[in-house]
């Protein structure tokens, strides 16, 4: 293979190449033969048939297929000559081919820029440690008690309304007929929680114990119960017992059973235990957020435009409700992260190993409970769904290695403090007090 060189400057070349018919012909000779020997027409014995017939009738595909092949297999030694790690699937023009005769190509290729090793030690981030005061489970044991249902018999007999758990019977009708899944018998429900379809709640609202009603509702479109949606029922109501919520529920021995803990004690402990647990992972969360950072502000170089292409479209995509401006600079920083990652695991020897991607697999699939392996099966079944998740496992594990190389300083807060983080300003905004103080 012959290469003329047009262009080389930064990292765009663009190369004049000529393939011999030499590298050619012995090849398609080949496909032209195998399909002789499988090919049956009439008149003929089989591997009999005429070359000039088998050409006129196959060679538009065998030249296709043959020249594909030729091409990718040239290119590819010629890269591996030349050092050049293509950022994208070059361009490849043919200028020029006729069957017998020498292969003209045009390639255009935009390169992988060439990064200098980075001194991860000389990268300092912050280590947070945690400084868990008394007042840190006071607050979360007071979020709780107020988010806590308890309820008590009315002191004073009353209609119902909203706050109120009602205990009634049900039993509806469409069309006047008695339908699956109609009818139930001490049912509870807490008025205004939307736990029934819209309008059942509602019509709850000022009755008494002991009173029967009739109410009308409307079964949404995207109703469970295919056979349901959009029909017009009338539920008989027969309304047992109302019941209040406690408006200040203490901190005591029956909220921690009520929360299934067996006392208070062991109440504070699940607390403790699930703050630290939620301060180490925002704290990972942050020193990766910052390394990621000063990585990127470390390292300058060229950005390959074709994958800077790329990106924006993809982006363009799925995130319609970005600007351009915002698109095209978040493109260019997952891009030259994506650079980064791969040379550190490049120069360090890091390797998405079978444990990675089957942890990869696992974690994806945690997300959607109950569909556990549903997740799983889709990514055995689907190879390029597969590469992505190897591509987030590989950038995981060697966030995890820069992580742990680098310098760092190590700093006492509270999880309050924490949050207050520039890093966690997403999970700042996102997560509110009660949710930190949540037990599961």
């Amino acid at each position: 293979m012959k290469i003329e060189e047009k262009k080389n400057k930064n990292l765009d070349i663009e190369w004049k190449v000529v393939i011999p018919s030499t590298s050619i012909n012995g090849k398609l000779n080949e496909k032209y033969s195998e399909i002789s020997k499988n090919l049956k027409l009439p008149g003929f014995r089989p591997g009999k048939v005429p070359d000039n017939i088998i050409k006129k009738r196959f060679s538009k595909s065998v030249v296709s297929e043959v020249i594909d092949t030729v091409i990718n297999e040239n290119l590819q030694e010629a890269f591996i000559k030349k050092k050049i790690r293509p950022s994208v699937q070059p361009s490849v023009k043919i200028d020029n081919y006729e069957e017998g005769n020498d292969l003209t190509l045009n390639v255009s290729i935009q390169k992988m820029p060439d990064l200098k090793e980075i001194d991860l030690k000389k990268i300092s981030i912050e280590k947070s440690n945690l400084q868990i005061r008394d007042e840190d489970i006071k607050n979360t044991l007071d979020d709780l008690a107020k988010r806590h249902e308890r309820f008590i018999p009315l002191k004073t007999k009353r209609t119902a309304k909203n706050g109120d758990l009602v205990l009634f019977d049900y039993e509806g009708k469409i069309d006047d007929k008695a339908f699956d899944s109609g009818k139930g018998k001490d049912e509870t429900v807490v008025l205004g929680s939307n736990k029934y379809i819209p309008g059942y709640e509602e019509q709850m609202v000022g009755l008494k114990v002991g009173e029967e009603k009739n109410i009308k509702v409307t079964f949404p479109n995207d109703y469970r119960e295919k056979k349901l949606a959009n029909k017009k029922a009338v539920f008989k109501l027969n309304i047992k017992d109302i019941q209040e919520r406690v408006k200040n529920v203490p901190i005591d021995e029956q909220l921690a059973k009520e929360l299934g803990e067996k006392n208070l004690d062991d109440l504070k402990k699940k607390i403790e235990e699930k703050i630290k647990a939620d301060f180490q992972n925002l704290s990972s969360l942050k020193m990766r957020r910052q390394a990621t950072e000063l990585l990127l502000r470390a390292t300058d170089f060229e950005l390959p435009s074709k994958m800077v292409e790329e990106e924006i479209n993809f982006l363009k995509s799925n995130a319609k409700d970005k600007k351009a401006k915002e698109i095209e600079n978040l493109a260019k920083r997952r891009v030259k992260l994506g650079i980064i990652i791969n040379s550190v695991s490049e120069v360090n020897k890091i390797v998405v190993e079978d444990a990675d991607l089957t942890k990869a697999v696992v974690d994806e699939a945690k997300k959607y409970p109950g569909q556990e392996q549903k997740v799983v099966e889709f990514y055995k079944n689907n190879p390029a769904m597969m590469n992505n998740l190897r591509g987030i496992a590989l950038e995981e594990k060697v966030m995890n290695f820069v992580v742990n190389s680098c310098k760092k300083t190590e700093k006492k807060c509270t999880i309050e403090e924490l949050f207050k983080s520039d890093f966690l300003k997403e999970e700042n905004s996102q997560i509110s007090k009660n949710k930190k103080g949540e037990i599961k």
